[in-house]
């Protein structure tokens, strides 16, 4: 079948979204406790740029004592300054606080984001209660904000999540267009986008790939198993939101479910092990490599959430915690008797 030249139906496209829209999901009614534990925000470029330059060492040191893990981790992996004890490090960072690119990043971001009033500080307490709700034995993060002069958007390891506040100021950042970053990547580089980007972020890092098969359709599965746990953390976020497409890609998704599947499995692509391949169907991209330009990147890493989705309807002995220590990817696909 030519996906190009499958026919768009108005009627059936409309009826879907009307499907979708009043299907309610068994996990997004449950309400979280009140007396969940607050989030850790730590808004650590405000304390960085506030240091007087003139005396910046022993500032420094005082601010990176207090939160030593973060620091090493700003300077040797985000900005890329190397260690505090190195030749020139505080020559390097002060040039860093003082450059005009960056210091207006840092201006823009404390005006997109006001300290405790902003929308991703709420949507991230309570994204990760009900995370702590639904995986109690797993360690909440402490999460910081940076600004890195559009360098990185985020950073996790396993007892924190850092998020580069710069590369969410929004679509019409003309910084983003100077500095050359794609305009499909700019569409998500907004204020709503922080939340889902730093949950799937530290979903990723919970919960790594475990099948010993590497081929697309376990990529595909895992990675909507990912974007299945976002959108549980996130129960009340569009889906277009969550997965970084336009209206109209999300729609043209609903529409070509059954094309794009029908495409994958006669060009024999479901059990590639070509790691090329595979990238090319699940990375992000303008729109996804042998789907029509109309297409999201990252189609078929929709279709993966729709397998998922399509299996924990059918399985509901199976919840949250359950999913995630599924080692085999296809019996997901196999007991979710998945028909598009």
């Amino acid at each position: 079948m030519n996906l190009k030249q499958v026919a768009f139906s108005v009627v059936s496209l409309i009826f879907v979204i009307f499907l979708f829209s009043c299907r309610q999901n068994r996990f997004d009614s449950i309400v979280t406790t009140s007396n969940q534990n607050p989030l850790n925000i730590v808004r650590f470029e405000q304390a960085l740029f506030s240091l007087p330059i003139d005396s910046l060492e022993t500032k420094f040191s005082l601010l990176a004592n207090k939160h030593r893990r973060f620091a090493d981790m700003f300077t040797q992996g985000i900005i890329r300054i190397g260690k505090s004890g190195s030749p020139n490090f505080y020559s390097y960072l002060g040039n860093f606080l003082t450059d005009t690119l960056v210091r207006n990043a840092y201006k823009m971001a404390t005006q997109r984001f006001p300290i405790g009033q902003s929308d991703f500080e709420r949507e991230l307490q309570t994204a990760f209660a009900r995370f702590n709700h639904f995986f109690p034995k797993y360690t909440l993060p402490v999460i910081y904000t940076y600004v890195s002069g559009y360098n990185l958007s985020l950073a996790i390891d396993d007892s924190l999540l850092a998020i580069g506040l710069d590369r969410y100021l929004g679509r019409g950042t003309i910084q983003y267009a100077l500095l050359g970053i794609p305009v499909y990547q700019q569409r998500k580089m907004h204020p709503a986008k922080v939340a889902s980007d730093a949950v799937r972020a530290w979903l990723y890092g919970t919960f790594p790939f475990n099948d010993s098969i590497n081929n697309l359709l376990s990529n595909m599965i895992y990675e909507g198993e990912v974007m299945y746990l976002t959108k549980r953390m996130l129960p009340h976020q569009p889906d277009s939101l969550i997965f970084g497409f336009t209206p109209d890609q999300y729609k043209w998704c609903l529409s070509n479910e059954e094309p794009m599947w029908t495409y994958l499995i006669e060009n024999k692509l479901l059990f590639t092990t070509n790691t090329v391949e595979i990238n090319k169907m699940i990375n992000d991209a303008p729109f996804t490599s042998g789907f029509p330009r109309e297409s999201p990147g990252r189609a078929a890493v929709w279709l993966g959430y729709r397998i998922v989705e399509r299996f924990m309807e059918r399985n509901t002995e199976i919840d949250l915690s359950n999913l995630v220590n599924i080692a085999d990817y296809q019996s997901i696909l196999t007991r979710a008797k998945y028909k598009p």
